[in-house]
């Protein structure tokens, strides 16, 4: 049986509460809208026997709290943080080769040379 990880990592202007849990290729998945880690609890069970699904609640989303609630989010910092989360939680994660993949609607750089595979789950 699997047992889930939780911890809390310290970013600038935020603490972001994440969930760790399963073995194998390290899958990150990012709640879109008001989503948090919660809402991922159904597929991580049955993932977490091929991979190491890593989870977390978005800056100023559930258990992720900001420093300032009222300072402006941008997309830009959400995908810092995930690259902060990715090289905090597993520091030996590099792949050697450069990805670049822009979000078509936000103009988002995605976790560059992070992960071999990028899956959208919303329409673009």
């Amino acid at each position: 049986m699997n047992v889930t990880q939780v911890d809390t990592l310290r970013v600038a202007g935020a603490s972001l509460y994440y969930e760790v849990r399963g073995s194998g290729p390290v899958l990150l998945m990012i709640g879109a809208g008001a989503a948090d880690a919660a809402s991922f609890n159904g597929i991580t069970t049955h993932l977490a026997d091929q991979y190491t699904v890593v989870r977390y609640d978005r800056r100023g989303y559930s258990r992720s709290p900001l420093d300032d609630p009222e300072e402006e989010q941008r997309i830009e910092t959400h995908s810092d943080d995930a690259h902060r989360l990715l090289d905090h939680r597993f520091p030996l994660l590099d792949l050697g080769y450069q990805f670049r993949r822009v979000h078509p609607l936000s103009d988002i750089h995605i976790l560059t040379c992070r992960l071999p595979t990028f899956m959208q789950d919303e329409p673009v």
